[in-house]
C-alpha cells in the first residue's frame, strides 16, 4: 500500500541496536565494527582508554555489513584518516573517515551500490575495487562514481561459500574461489583475451569434506589458510599464488572446533580460526593449540580481526559482544604445573595436608607430624617444627591476608589445635579444645583489627579463638572468646567463616548446607536483644599437658539466624561478604546471594555456574570489584569468571577429593594439590583475571523471547553519561536532564537480563543478569513500579516486581531496584533479590516410587504472562498464564511476591493457548471491572471478568474436579474468532464506546474490533451475587494482508494511532477509527525473528521508544 501523500509522520528512525557482529577490522589505532548495516568505531589507544567513538548508522542500507577493505595510504598514516569500502550482502559503499585527536568525522561517501551478486571479497586495486562475486566471477568497479569496468567469469560458474582476492593490480589479481563441491578454485581474471569472456581455473585444490567458509593469504610466507564446515582448519603451502601453475601442498590439517569453523586468519607466528562453537583457537603453523578464547555465548564467533603489533585478537559474536584477547608471550605470562619435588629420604613420611599462605609459599604436613615449608623465591623445602601429637591424623589452615602474613593452624585427633608463626614456628601456641577429635578448622580476618580461628569439635561445639600478636611480633597471645553450637545434624561441624561487616557479626557454613549468623561477641546479643543461646556444655581450655588445670565452663551460644540445608546434604564450601552481600557456595554447583537485614539471614539470588561444575569451592572477589568462581568439573580444578562467562583457569588436578589449597593475589594465583605423593603447583602471575578487554558486553547467546520496559529514570546534570556522540549530533531537548529507559528481556537461552537504555548516547549497558531458570524463559511481567524510599524520595531510582516464567512450567518472582552508582558506565547499579518460584511438577521430585508412576504433567511451557491488579491492592495481584497445554491458569501472588499458589485453570480453548493480556474497565458509579483476553493457535480470543475471583462465593470459580486440582474458571464472557490460525500479538486500548482490540495472527493478518461492556444495574442482582458485565463486539475490521510473515508485535498508541512488527522486518503504522486500518508508512529494521515488541512515551521532547527483540534487540524512536 502506498501511503497518503498529506500524512507521512510518523517516520520511526533506529537510535540503537544489539545484532551479532558480522564483520572486523583494525585499522590503525582503530577498530571498526560491523553491526548490522551500521559501523561502530573504536579506538584502540593501549596506553590510554579503549573505548567506543562513534556509531556511523545506517551505512548499507538494508544490507548486512560483512568486511571493510582500507586503502592503502602511500605514506603508510592512518592515523588521521582513512579510506574505507564497506561491504555485505549485495552493496557496497566507501566512506572517508578522520579520527585524529580522538575526534571522529566523517568527511565523504559515495553512494550505495547494489551489485548484481554477493559480494564474498573485495581489494583496492589502484584506486578501483575488485569485487568477488557469488558466482564465481570478478568484477572491476569504479566506487566514486559507481561504474562498472570489467565484469569476468570463470568456466566454472558454480554457488561460492567464500573468495580471496590476492594482488595490487588488475594483471595480478588472482582468485581462489571456495566452492560448493568443497574444491579451491584458483584462477586469474587478467588472462580473459575479450571482456566478459569466461576464464578457466588454473588449479583446483581438493582436500576439505565440507563447503570451504573463510581463507587467509600470508604473502610473507607463502601460506594459505581456509576453514571449513567439516569442523577442520587447513593449512596450505601455495607459493606465491600471483604466479600461475605453482604447486600446492597441504602441510596442516587442524582438529580443534567440535562445530562449524566461520573464520580464519594468518598471521606472522599464530593462525587464529573462530567458530559455531564459540571458540577462537590460536594455532601455530605446525598445527599446534596454543591458546583457546571461551567467552561468547550462543551461536557461535561471525567476526576475526588481529593487531599483530600490540598481539591481540578481536572477535565479535552471534550474542552482539566484542572482545579482545592476548596473544601468547605479550603481557601475559604463562603458566603451568609444577612438582615442588618433596620426596626425599631426609623427608620421611607421606604428605597428608596442604596449604599456601599467600601466592609464593606453600605448607605441607606428613603423617609423622612434620610441618614443611616451600618458599618458592628459595626453591627448597624447610621443616619448620614437629610434634608426635599431630600424627595420622592432622587439618592444616594457613591464615588468610596479604603476602608474609605469615600464620598457620594445625588439628588432629585428639582435640588438639596449634596456631604456628611460620616466621617463628618455635612461637607456636599448642591448645587443648576438646576431647575428641577436632573436624574442621577455618580463619576469620578483620581488616588487619581482628583474627579469629574457629575449630570444630565433637557434638556440634565450635571455639573461637582470638589471635593477637605480642608488641615484639615475635610471639602470639590465643585466647578461647566463646564457643558456638551448630544445630543438630549427622555431620555436625562447620566448613567455613567469615566476617560481616563491620564485624559485629560471623557468617558460617556447615556440612549439613546451612548458613548460619553468629555473634562475634556475646556480649553482643543482650546489646540487641537477640536470642542464640545455647546450654552451658564444659570446654577444656589450656595448654597441651595441662591436664591438670580445672575446666572451664563455656557457655555456648547458638545461632541467631539460619538458613537450614540452602546447599543441600554436600554442604557449605564458602562464605564471602561484599558490598553489602553475602555470598556463599557449596557443593550442589550453585552460589548463593544473601542480605543481613535486622540480624537476620534472607536469601535473595540463587545462581548457577558453568555447565558441569557441580562443586562449586569458593568465590572471590577480584581488583575491579567482579567476582571469580572457584570449582571442580570432573576431575579439572576451574576458575570461572561470571561476568564473560569463560573459564579463566583450568587445571587438570584429578578432582576435589584431595588436600587442595587456593590462593589469589595482585602478584599471582596459586593453585596446590596432593597427587602421586607430591605437592604440585599452579601458578599464573597477574591474579585470577585474564588481560582481556571486553569492549562490549553480551546481550543474549540465542534469542530474545520477550522485551518489557520497567520505567525511566531522569538523572541530573552532575550524573553525566559518558556519550560517543559528537554535541552537534545530539537530539534536541537532550541538554536537560539525561533520561534513562530500564528495560527486561529474556531469552532462550535460560536468563533474564536487565537493560539501561539512555535516551541522548545511542548506547545501551547491562545493569544484571538472572540465571534462576532451568529453561527457555519465554515471558514476562511486570508490576508494582516505585521509587527506592517511597513516593517522596527525591533521589533518582525505581523499584518493580517481575514475574518470568517459561519451559518445564517454571515460574520465578523477584524484584529489582535500580539505584544510583557513579562508578559505573550506566550511573546506575541493579540489585535483585529473589522472591519465590513455583512449578507445575515440583512435587513430582519429591515421590521416591516415581519410576513406578505415570507423570501426569507433560512439559508444560508457559508462552505469556499478564498481571491482573486485584482491587484493593493489598490483596496481592493475579497473574495470568498462556500455557502450551490448552490451560489459561491464574496464580495469587501473595505477601508483596513472596508466595506463589496457583488459584485456578481453564481448558476453554483445549488447544495451546499463546497470549493473555489483562485491561480494566471503570464505569461512573460502578466497581471497576478486571478482565482477561487469551488468544489460541486456532484464532480464537476468549473473554474472562476475573473481578469477584477472590470474593467469597464467587461465582467465576468453579469447584475442582478432582481433590488437590485448583478451582475451574468458569467459562468466558465472550468468544470471538478473529482469525483462522495462533494470535501471537495482542493488545487494548480504553476509548470513549469501549475499549479498542487489536490482534495479529501468524498468517500476517490483523484484526480491530470495538468491545463494549455493559454492567447490570445493582439491583437486577439476586441474592447478593454479583452479575457478570455483558460484552459484545460493536465494529469490527480485518487487514487480510497486512504484513508478509506471522505477526509478532503490536501496539495501539492511540485510538487513532496502532503499531506493527512482523517476521517480514517491517515496523508499519496504521490509521485507526476511519473504518479499516489504513497504511500510513512501513520502516525496515534489522532484528531476524522478532518474538515481542515493547512501545512507551518517553517524553515530549523525545516522543516514543519502542523496543524489538528477536536473534538481537533494537530500538526506534518517532515524534507523534
Amino acid at each position: 500500500m502506498e501511503a497518503p501523500d498529506d500524512y507521512v509522520w510518523p517516520r520511526a528512525t533506529s537510535e540503537l541496536m544489539l545484532l551479532p557482529v558480522t564483520g572486523l577490522e583494525c585499522v590503525g589505532e582503530r577498530l571498526l565494527a560491523g553491526e548490522g548495516p551500521d559501523i561502530l568505531v573504536y579506538s584502540l589507544d593501549f596506553g590510554g582508554h579503549l573505548r567506543m567513538m562513534k556509531r556511523v548508522q545506517n551505512l548499507l542500507g538494508h544490507y548486512l555489513i560483512h568486511g571493510f577493505r582500507v586503502r592503502p595510504e602511500p605514506k603508510g598514516d592512518l592515523d588521521v584518516e582513512a579510506m574505507v569500502a564497506v561491504f555485505g550482502s549485495k552493496g557496497l559503499r566507501v566512506v572517508k573517515i578522520s579520527w585524529g585527536q580522538g575526534r571522529f568525522r566523517e568527511l565523504w561517501r559515495s553512494g550505495l551500490w547494489n551489485m548484481s551478486d554477493w559480494i564474498w571479497d573485495a581489494r583496492w586495486l589502484e584506486g578501483n575495487m575488485a569485487l568477488a562475486l557469488g558466482h564465481n566471477s570478478v568484477v572491476l568497479y569504479d566506487p566514486v562514481i559507481g561504474c562498472l569496468l570489467q565484469d569476468v567469469p570463470c568456466t566454472d560458474r558454480c554457488t561460492l561459500s567464500s573468495a580471496c582476492l590476492v594482488g595490487d593490480t588488475w594483471k595480478e589479481l588472482t582468485i581462489v574461489a571456495g566452492a560448493v563441491s568443497n574444491q579451491l578454485l584458483i584462477w586469474y581474471p587478467a588472462a580473459a583475451l575479450v571482456d566478459s569472456k569466461p576464464v578457466a581455473p588454473d588449479r583446483r585444490v581438493s582436500g576439505h569434506m565440507g563447503a570451504v567458509f573463510s581463507m587467509s593469504y600470508l604473502e610473507s610466507k607463502g601460506l594459505l589458510a581456509t576453514a571449513s564446515e567439516d569442523r577442520s582448519v587447513r593449512i596450505w603451502k601455495v607459493g606465491d599464488l600471483r604466479v600461475p601453475g605453482g604447486r600446492v601442498q597441504n602441510i596442516g590439517h587442524c582438529f580443534g572446533h567440535s562445530a562449524r569453523v566461520w573464520q580464519v586468519k594468518l598471521l606472522e607466528n599464530y593462525l587464529v580460526s573462530a567458530g559455531e562453537d564459540c571458540v577462537c583457537l590460536v594455532w601455530s603453523h605446525e598445527g599446534e593449540i596454543l591458546q583457546a578464547f571461551r567467552g561468547h555465548q550462543g551461536r557461535g564467533i561471525r567476526a576475526l580481526a588481529a593487531h599483530e603489533r600490540q598481539a591481540w585478537v578481536i572477535t565479535g559474536g552471534d550474542d552482539s559482544g566484542i572482545r579482545l584477547w592476548h596473544l601468547v608471550g605479550r603481557g601475559h605470562p604463562g603458566s603451568g604445573v609444577s612438582a615442588l619435588c618433596f620426596k626425599s629420604p631426609s623427608r620421611p613420611g607421606a604428605l597428608k595436608a596442604v596449604t599456601l599462605a599467600g601466592s609464593w609459599r606453600v605448607l605441607a604436613v606428613t603423617d609423622s607430624g612434620v610441618l614443611y615449608l616451600y618458599d618458592l623465591e628459595v626453591k627448597c623445602w624447610e621443616q619448620l617444627l614437629e610434634d608426635k601429637h599431630f600424627q595420622s591424623y592432622c587439618l592444616l589452615e594457613a591464615a588468610p591476608g596479604p603476602e608474609g602474613f605469615g600464620l598457620c593452624a594445625m588439628a588432629n585427633g585428639e582435640g588438639h589445635v596449634k596456631v604456628v608463626p611460620i616466621n617463628t614456628p618455635t612461637a607456636a601456641v599448642d591448645l587443648a579444645l576438646f576431647q575428641g577429635k577436632v573436624h574442621s578448622l577455618s580463619w576469620a580476618l578483620r581488616g588487619y583489627e581482628e583474627l579469629l580461628l574457629l575449630a570444630s569439635g565433637p557434638g556440634g561445639v565450635v571455639a573461637c579463638l582470638e589471635i593477637t600478636a605480642a608488641p615484639s611480633g615475635k610471639a602470639i597471645f590465643v585466647t578461647e572468646r566463646c564457643r558456638y553450637l551448630l544445630p543438630p545434624s549427622k555431620q555436625r561441624w562447620h566448613t567455613c567463616s567469615a566476617f560481616l561487616p563491620p564485624g559485629d557479626f560471623l557468617v558460617c557454613g556447615d556440612r549439613r548446607g546451612s548458613v548460619l549468623l553468629f555473634p562475634s561477641r556475646p556480649a553482643l546479643l543482650q546489646d540487641l536483644g537477640l536470642g542464640g543461646q545455647a546450654e552451658a556444655g564444659a570446654g577444656e581450655l589450656g595448654g597441651a599437658g595441662d591436664s591438670g588445670k580445672e575446666e572451664t565452663a563455656l557457655t555456648e551460644w547458638g545461632p541467631v539466624s539460619i538458613l537450614r540445608s540452602l546447599h543441600g546434604k554436600q554442604g557449605v564450601t564458602s562464605v564471602t561478604c561484599h558490598g553489602g552481600y553475602v555470598y556463599s557456595t557449596g557443593r550442589d554447583g550453585a552460589y548463593y546471594q544473601l542480605l543481613v537485614r535486622g540480624g537476620q539471614l534472607q536469601p535473595v539470588l540463587r545462581r548457577k555456574c558453568c555447565r558441569g561444575m557441580n562443586w562449586v569451592a569458593g568465590l572471590r572477589v577480584v581488583a575491579d570489584g567482579s567476582t571469580v568462581i572457584l570449582g571442580f568439573h570432573a576431575n579439572e580444578f576451574v576458575v570461572w569468571s561470571p561476568r564473560s562467562h569463560e573459564k579463566l583457569h583450568v587445571v587438570h588436578c584429578g578432582g576435589g577429593h584431595r588436600s587442595w589449597a587456593f590462593s589469589d593475589t595482585e602478584a599471582a594465583m596459586a593453585f596446590a594439590y596432593l597427587k602421586d605423593g607430591d605437592v604440585l603447583l599452579y601458578r599464573a602471575l597477574g591474579g585470577c583475571t585474564r588481560p582481556h578487554v571486553i569492549l562490549r558486553e553480551s546481550l543474549h547467546g540465542r534469542e530474545i523471547t520477550c522485551v518489557r520496559r520497567v520505567g525511566t529514570i531522569a538523572l541530573g546534570p552532575e550524573f553525566e553519561l559518558p556519550s560517543f556522540m559528537q554535541p552537534e549530533d545530539l537530539e534536541p531537548g537532550s541538554e536537560g536532564p539525561s533520561l534513562i529507559d530500564v528495560v527486561i528481556t529474556c531469552s532462550e537461552d535460560t536468563t533474564i537480563c536487565v537493560l539501561a537504555l539512555p535516551t541522548a548516547t545511542g548506547s545501551a549497558h547491562a545493569l544484571t543478569a538472572v540465571c534462576n531458570h532451568i529453561s527457555s524463559v519465554r515471558a514476562l511481567a511486570v508490576w508494582g513500579v516505585g521509587t527506592p524510599a517511597g513516593p517522596q524520595d527525591p533521589h533518582p531510582g525505581l523499584t518493580a516486581h517481575v514475574v518470568s516464567a517459561g519451559g518445564r512450567a517454571e515460574m520465578h518472582c523477584f524484584n529489582i531496584m535500580v539505584t544510583l552508582d557513579p562508578s559505573t558506565p550506566s550511573r546506575l547499579a541493579c540489585h535483585v533479590m529473589h522472591l519465590a518460584s513455583h512449578r507445575l511438577d515440583e512435587d513430582w521430585d519429591c515421590q521416591r516410587s516415581r519410576r513406578r508412576m505415570v507423570k501426569v504433567d507433560p512439559e508444560t511451557r508457559y508462552m505469556c504472562l499478564a498481571v491482573c491488579e486485584l482491587d484493593p491492592p493489598d490483596l496481592g495481584p493475579l497473574v495470568a498464564a498462556a500455557c502450551s497445554d490448552g490451560a489459561v491458569r491464574l496464580f495469587h501472588l501473595q505477601d508483596s511476591g513472596r508466595r506463589l499458589q496457583l488459584l485456578a485453570e481453564t481448558f476453554h480453548h483445549q488447544r495451546c493457548v499463546l497470549k493473555v493480556h489483562s485491561f480494566t474497565h471503570q464505569a461512573p458509579s460502578q466497581r471497576r471491572r478486571l478482565l482477561l483476553c487469551s488468544a489460541a493457535t486456532d484464532g480464537s480470543l476468549a473473554f474472562w471478568d476475573l473481578t469477584t475471583v477472590l470474593d467469597p462465593g464467587s461465582a467465576a470459580l468453579e469447584p475442582p474436579a478432582e481433590p488437590g486440582l485448583p478451582s475451574r474458571l468458569g467459562p468466558p464472557c465472550l468468544t470471538v474468532q478473529a482469525h483462522s490460525c495462533g494470535v501471537n500479538s495482542l493488545h487494548t486500548l480504553p476509548t470513549r464506546e469501549g475499549h479498542l482490540v487489536a490482534s495479529g495472527s501468524e498468517d500476517g493478518s490483523l484484526h480491530v474490533f470495538v468491545l463494549a461492556v455493559e454492567l447490570p444495574e445493582q439491583h437486577e442482582a439476586v441474592g447478593g451475587a454479583e452479575l457478570a458485565p455483558q460484552l459484545h463486539v460493536l465494529e469490527e475490521h480485518s487487514v487480510p494482508c497486512a504484513h508478509a510473515a506471522h505477526v509478532t508485535g503490536l501496539h495501539i498508541l492511540s485510538p487513532s494511532l496502532m503499531v506493527s512488527a512482523s517476521i517480514d522486518q517491517r515496523l508499519t503504522f496504521w490509521r485507526l477509527g476511519h473504518g479499516e486500518p489504513t497504511f500510513i508508512n512501513s520502516t525496515v529494521y534489522h532484528v531476524p525473528d522478532v518474538a515481542d515488541m515493547a512501545c512507551w512515551p518517553v517524553s515530549p521532547e523525545f516522543g516514543h521508544r519502542c523496543a524489538l527483540g528477536g536473534q538481537g534487540l533494537e530500538v526506534y524512536n518517532w515524534y507523534d
